[in-house]
Parts: structure tokens; C-alpha cells; sequence
């Protein structure tokens, strides 16, 4: 074995050579990641090594170099689940085995973290990093090992455990090179991933972007993880052309490469006796379609669940309707819609259900037509809530399949389209867009303590956007009913003619809600409202989440990472409390 002095960072005149640390790094190894449980047969190589991952994805060789050495595993279906969000604790946990070998020091520092219970499966893992200065947390008393962890925060933790005698610092092997977009990554960060990039660790995407505050994937930290992995065993792949799959009208082909070490991948080949393949994309059936060029022959495959909304952008509302189009072909029942009604101008109002569950919770969004980043968050729990019901994963600590089993979720993601149109047409005035095509405030137009003002409509209920939920409240027994606005980082769980049980059921969920996101609580008049109508006279929590820090943010998508950093586990905080 090629041998190499490497000296610790901050460790002057400590040297240690690399073929000892290897040994320890591969008993490390083998154990790392147990979070991901079900092994897969260690003889099982070529197709199907994991289900979902397919042997020509980018980081297939990766994954099954790791599985083939108990890096990694699947989970109890034994899928991988490549796109699957890396939580903070579940790296420092990697981060804790690849160097430890889950022998942790025996004096571990006192636990700052509010947070970090010790009988979590990260909780030694939490100390160790702290106590070893690879994390100082998210706060003096918070860690969020729940969280999922960004790019640049995997880098720092990697770069900063290079100061160990554990590890040690890794030599120079590329040449430092821009990222496209250098100017993303925090200033805490940008020493460690420059490091990072000349130890050919981190090599960013195909485009030259590092995407330093993108969620680290499952495959991305694999493929980190075993490029280490092959920097300290010295092993260099040596790909063979193994079987092959040749092409046909009915499927396309693939040439496999092995090395001797179990890594493989493949690679198509799209023509065989002058026939070749097309693939197209329906996002309606969720299907890709592949096409002979020569003989039209097609076939066609069901894409796997997978995320595709991320928040990023706001939506007129064909693009609204069309993803909910989407992710109900790709879930098909799990997700099912119907319109609701029409607005003023005729836009369709979608009723989506989410869930198997005979027990419900509505959620509404997009009532003022300005605050239309809440539509964004439903149409993201819709995203998540089904990839994670359908992967049989979680979202923070809640099993999702355990809820949505017993519970269904009725929203509209939409209520108000014709102010969003508004909105959308003319962002700068934003006080037009509140209302609807009528000029109506639809938040004071519901039949309970209604009155006739310039903004509360003719009559109560005068409105057709009104009418369409006040129609999904009546046809479903709602346990809570959440109406998602913009302005304030504050939930007003009830009014002052509440009901003395009501008025405490109501502030316990608000309660339980506001313990994961911070936010501000209290109670208000009693009004013409959406919630309030929830309360009066269906007698169920009525939560208005403002969700947002400033009344004029609610058309500004580049918060809105923040907002489901916060929000993302409400809706299980909710099906939880009721259990």
C-alpha cells in the first residue's frame, strides 16, 4: 500500500500515516449508516442490487461499491431511496461511526441541547461532534438533529473533523477551481468547501454549481462517504465490460462494467439492427415513453416516487391544477381531487384529498390573493407528505404511513385565483390582489358575524369562492381546520365567544405546533372569518398560521426554504395531537 504522511490539522509535529487510519476507517465504515436497516444479500450484484436505483443513475457505482461493504443499506421494503434528505442527526451519526467505530469517549460533555434526548439514536453521536468542535448546533441550546442537513453544512463538519487525530487532513489531489455559483455559499463555509474541492471530496454538479444550500441526498453522502472510503483503502476502480442486455423493440439495452470490488454500472445502448430509442416524459400518467425511431414500436415504464416541487416559484393556476395532475397520477389512491366551483372569473377551484384515513383535517391556502406563497406550501405537502407515505418514510419524527392511513388531509391549495391572477399580473400592487375579482376581502365575507362593510360583500356567503369552502366544510366531519395566510410568524388558535373547551383545545394545538416553529400565539375577535366560520358553528379548532414575517412577503419564493423549514411537520403535528 502507497504510503503517505498526513499531519492533522492544528496537530504541529504529530505525523501518522495513512495505511493505519485505512485499517481503522474500514472497521468504521462497515458499520456506518445502520440507520438505513435491511441488508441486501452481499452476493447480489448487477440489476436490481436495490430496486430504485437504477444501474445507469450517476451514483450507482457509488452505492453499491458502499452496500457491498455494509456502508449502506435499504430500508425495511429494501429500497435506497437515492433523493431521500439527510437529517443532521443521521449525519453526524455517519460522521460519528466513520471515525469511532461507535466507540465513544467515555466522558462525553454535559448535553446543551433542548432538543437531543438521550435515547435517541444520534444522541452520543450529537455530544461526540460537539464536544470534538465539528458542530457548535443551530443555537446555543438547539441542534435540530431533525432537520434535514444543507451541502455546505456536510463540508464543514467533514472539514473541521479533519483537525482530529482521528482522521487527519486528507492531501491535496485537483486543482482549485470556480463553482458557478461560489457567491451561494455562506462565509462560514466557504473555507471548507474550497478544501473540500482541491481533496476531490466535493466536486459540485455537471453544471459547475456546488448548490451549497441544497439538502444533502442519500446518494450524495454516499458518494462522499466512499470517496474517502477509496482514498484510505488505495483502491482505484478497474472497470471490465460485463453481460450485456441487448436492445430490442420492446426494451432498450444496457452494456454492465464491474470492478473486482463489487462496483458497477451500466451504460445504454440505444441501437441494435438500425432500431433506436426516444424517451419522453408524461407528466399527466407519470410515465416515461420510450419510441423506435425506425419502427415507432413504444413501451412504456411508471416512474418511481420522487419529488419534484420545491416551492421555488410561483404558479398561475393552470401550473397549479397541472401539479396537482401530476402528483395524482403518481399516487393514484392515495391523492384525488375534484373542482370545488369556479371563481368570480371562472377559474377552477380544486378540492385535493391527500390520506386513506376516514378521520379529516381541511387546510386552505391563498384566501387573500397577495399571500399566495401558502399555496406553495400546500402543494409542497402534498409533495412530501405522499413521497414519504409511499417510501414509508418520515417527515421530522413522525412516520408519515402510520398517519395518513387513519387521517386524510382536504385542502385547497388555492381559494382565491382570480387575486393570485392579480397579484401575478401586477406584483407591485399588492393591496389589489388581497381580494377577489369583486374587490371582496373573502376573510370577511363567511356567515358568521358577518357585516356589511366596502370589503365584506353584499351579503354573507355573497361570494362563489366563499361558497366552494364553506361546501367542503359541510361535507366532511374536520377534527381541525388550518387556514394557512402570510403576515406575522403567528397562529391565532380561537376567539373570545369560544367555548372554554374549545378555547383549551385550541391553545394545546397551537401549542404543540408553536413548539416546532417558534411562531407567536394568541386569541382575537371574533369575525367574518374562514377559521372562525371552523369554530361557529362546527365547533372544531379553527388555526389561522400566518406564516410568514412580513405582511408583504407573501409573493416572495426565495423565503420560502425557510417557511417549510419551520412548517413542514404541522400537518403531522396535527394528525399526532389527535391521535
Amino acid at each position: 500500500m502507497m504510503q503517505l504522511n498526513v499531519r492533522p490539522a492544528g496537530s504541529a509535529g504529530k505525523d501518522r500515516s495513512v495505511p493505519g487510519l485505512a485499517r481503522r476507517a474500514v472497521t468504521a465504515l462497515l458499520v456506518l449508516c445502520s440507520l438505513w436497516v435491511v441488508a441486501v444479500p452481499a452476493s447480489a450484484t448487477g440489476p436490481n442490487f436495490f430496486p430504485d436505483v437504477r444501474p445507469t443513475e450517476w451514483f450507482c457505482a457509488d452505492v453499491s461499491y458502499a452496500s457491498r461493504r455494509g456502508i449502506v443499506r435499504g430500508d425495511d421494503n429494501g429500497m435506497f431511496r437515492p433523493n431521500d434528505p439527510v437529517t443532521r442527526g443521521e449525519f453526524v451519526t455517519m460522521l460519528a461511526r466513520l471515525l469511532l467505530s461507535e466507540q465513544y469517549p467515555e466522558a462525553l460533555p454535559e448535553n446543551p441541547f433542548v432538543d437531543v434526548s438521550e435515547n435517541r439514536f444520534y444522541a452520543k453521536a450529537v455530544l461526540w461532534a460537539y464536544s470534538s468542535q465539528i458542530t457548535n448546533g443551530t443555537s446555543d441550546t438547539t441542534f435540530s438533529p431533525n432537520d434535514h442537513i444543507l451541502r455546505q453544512d456536510m463540508a464543514t463538519m467533514i472539514y473541521r473533523a479533519e483537525a482530529l487525530p482521528e482522521l487527519g487532513e486528507l492531501p491535496e489531489l485537483t486543482e482549485a477551481f470556480q463553482f458557478a455559483d461560489e457567491a451561494d455559499i455562506s462565509l462560514y463555509a466557504k473555507d471548507a468547501i474550497l478544501k473540500l474541492q482541491l481533496q476531490g471530496v466535493l466536486k459540485g454538479n455537471p453544471d459547475g454549481c456546488v448548490k451549497p444550500k441544497n439538502n444533502l441526498t442519500r446518494a450524495e453522502a454516499v458518494t462522499v462517504l466512499t470517496r474517502i472510503h477509496l482514498y484510505l483503502s488505495n483502491h482505484s476502480h478497474v472497470y471490465g465490460e460485463g453481460e450485456i442486455t441487448k436492445p430490442s423493440c420492446t426494451a432498450a439495452g444496457l452494456q454492465y462494467y464491474y470492478c473486482e470490488c463489487g462496483s458497477y454500472y451500466a451504460k445504454v445502448i440505444t441501437s441494435a439492427l438500425g432500431h433506436s430509442y426516444q424517451s419522453s416524459v408524461d407528466y399527466n400518467s407519470w410515465t416515461k415513453t420510450y419510441t423506435c425511431s425506425r419502427c415507432g414500436h413504444q413501451y412504456s415504464e411508471t416512474l418511481p416516487p420522487q419529488r419534484f416541487y420545491d416551492g421555488s416559484k410561483m404558479l398561475t393556476n393552470a401550473e397549479i391544477l397541472s401539479t396537482i395532475n401530476k402528483l395524482q397520477a403518481m399516487y393514484p389512491g392515495l391523492i384525488s381531487s375534484y373542482s370545488g366551483g369556479k371563481s368570480v372569473n371562472g377559474a377552477e377551484i380544486r378540492v385535493v384529498k391527500l390520506g386513506k384515513g376516514s378521520r379529516y383535517i381541511f387546510m386552505n391556502g391563498n384566501l387573500h390573493g397577495n399571500e399566495a406563497i401558502t399555496t406553495n406550501y400546500l402543494l409542497k405537502v402534498l409533495d412530501e407528505y405522499a413521497y414519504a407515505y409511499a417510501t414509508n418514510g418520515s417527515i421530522g419524527i413522525y412516520k408519515i404511513k402510520t398517519l395518513l392511513d387513519k387521517f386524510s388531509i382536504v385542502m385547497i391549495p388555492c381559494s382565491n385565483p382570480d387575486g393570485r391572477s392579480k397579484l401575478l399580473n401586477n406584483p407591485s400592487n399588492l393591496q389589489a390582489a388581497r381580494t377577489n375579482a369583486r374587490g371582496v376581502n373573502l376573510n370577511r365575507n363567511f356567515p358568521t358575524n358577518w357585516v356589511k362593510s366596502s370589503e365584506s360583500g353584499s351579503s354573507a356567503a355573497s361570494e362563489p369562492e366563499t361558497r366552494a369552502i364553506i361546501n367542503v366544510l359541510s361535507s366532511y366531519k374536520f377534527e381541525v381546520v388550518l387556514d394557512c395566510h402570510n403576515s406575522g410568524n403567528y397562529i391565532y388558535y380561537a376567539d373570545y365567544d369560544c367555548s372554554q373547551y374549545l378555547l383549551n383545545r385550541s391553545k394545546s394545538l397551537a401549542s404543540a405546533i408553536k413548539a416546532a416553529c417558534g411562531y407567536g400565539m394568541g386569541c382575537y375577535d371574533a369575525s367574518a372569518g374562514m377559521a372562525n366560520y371552523a369554530r361557529h358553528p362546527y365547533g372544531v379548532p379553527g388555526l389561522t398560521v400566518e406564516m410568514c414575517p412580513g405582511a408583504d412577503t407573501g409573493h416572495n419564493c426565495s423565503q420560502f426554504p425557510s417557511l417549510w423549514s419551520l412548517l413542514s411537520t404541522m400537518p403531522a403535528i396535527v394528525m399526532n395531537f389527535l391521535q
